[in-house]
């Protein structure tokens, strides 16, 4: 877990131990799969096909990718460091040119010392690596119930600081001026555009607590979203908590969204989620499940969008860096909503993502290497 949340520039990266090197350190995932997905989404509004789908995959335990990290001793307990991730497909030419094989996951650079961390560039968003964290599927494979709710999975033009530990307590503080991806237009009217510019960029303001003491570990997460030329805003509420009995290790969560947003027709939003999981090793086998649910309450329908999710799940390890692993998700849609199945966690489950979701039930397998 701490290394994901070295990749958020949240807590584990006031980790010395992950920057001790004086050179560069390549590391990476090799992850390939199949995946079969049927069933309809029980909403009149976008249904899904029923004919089922298969496919083999890259990134269905966890995104496929190379990175680079390393750091500089300046003295007196300062130290340099930075550290640039890419992602890529195995299967495929990423975007389906050779010219665009690489994605940028996410890229910092910044200073790490007794005061703490400071890191800024192009930063995985806190509260999703909330989700990543305590969900047992860590937010990948048909199981993974971080899909179910909206998120933003990485944050452009941001800056983050992580306080040393105080008895187990530390603090992350983010700020970023592009949550789409990249700068909106000047004279644009969607916060999401996607023309160079910097008057109508949406904001993210992000404070966490943490607490990590031996089996136990707990966050507290707060972030607000404003778009610049638009009216209003989004809040955001995310606690979790969990403790490793050895045997298994229970998680809870509960996440809530609310905007008073209306652009361009979109009601507002009143979502909260909630699930609760389990991970147990038993020889070389670790067995996963969780069970949660999103409720939300739109202004504008005349019935909630509520959706159930059931995730089990197994892994087999080979050795410490190369597993095999089988999963199986199933999501219950109510009357207006349309989730449908997906391995990707920050996508939402719908199909009008960019192909994000397809059906309500399926099951995945693959293999992968972490290098």
């Amino acid at each position: 877990m701490q290394k994901k949340i070295i990749a958020l520039a949240i807590a584990g990266l006031a980790s010395t131990a992950a920057f001790a090197q004086s050179n560069v350190t390549i590391y990476g995932r090799a992850d390939v799969g199949g995946m079969y997905r049927n069933g309809s989404s029980g909403d009149a509004i976008n249904p899904a096909d029923t004919t089922g789908k298969y496919e083999m995959a890259s990134g269905i335990q966890s995104a496929s990718r190379i990175g680079f990290k390393g750091s500089e001793d300046l003295g007196n307990g300062l130290k340099a460091i930075f550290e640039i991730e890419y992602g890529t497909s195995l299967d495929q030419n990423t975007g389906g040119s050779k010219t665009a094989t690489w994605t940028n996951r996410h890229s910092y650079v910044g200073l790490s010392g007794n005061f703490g961390t400071v890191v800024g560039g192009h930063l995985d968003g806190v509260r999703y690596g909330v989700f990543n964290a305590f969900d047992p599927f860590a937010g990948g494979t048909v199981g993974n119930f971080t899909q179910m709710t909206q998120q933003v999975d990485r944050a452009s033009n941001a800056v983050a600081y992580i306080s040393p530990k105080f008895a187990g307590f530390g603090v992350v503080l983010a700020y970023a001026t592009a949550i789409d991806s990249i700068e909106s237009p000047a004279n644009g009217t969607a916060p999401n555009n996607t023309t160079a510019g910097t008057n109508n960029d949406r904001t993210l303001n992000t404070a966490m607590l943490t607490y990590d003491n031996g089996p136990i570990s707990a966050r507290a997460d707060y972030e607000q979203v404003i778009p610049t030329n638009v009216p209003g805003k989004t809040w955001v509420a995310t606690g979790a908590f969990s403790y490793d009995f050895g045997v298994v290790k229970l998680s809870a969560l509960v996440d809530e969204i609310k905007s008073d947003l209306s652009v361009n027709g979109t009601p507002q939003l009143d979502q909260v989620s909630w699930f609760i999981g389990a991970k147990a090793p038993i020889g070389k086998f670790t067995l996963k499940a969780v069970g949660g649910q999103m409720l939300q309450k739109t202004v504008g329908f005349s019935e909630d969008g509520d959706a159930w999710k059931v995730g089990l799940g197994a892994d087999y390890n080979l050795s410490k860096r190369t597993n095999l692993y089988v999963n199986y998700g199933y999501i219950h849609n109510d009357k207006q909503a349309s989730l449908q199945l997906s391995p990707a966690a920050n996508m939402n489950g719908t199909a009008a993502l960019a192909g994000a979701g397809y059906g309500t039930s399926g099951v995945d397998f693959g293999i992968a290497h972490n290098f």
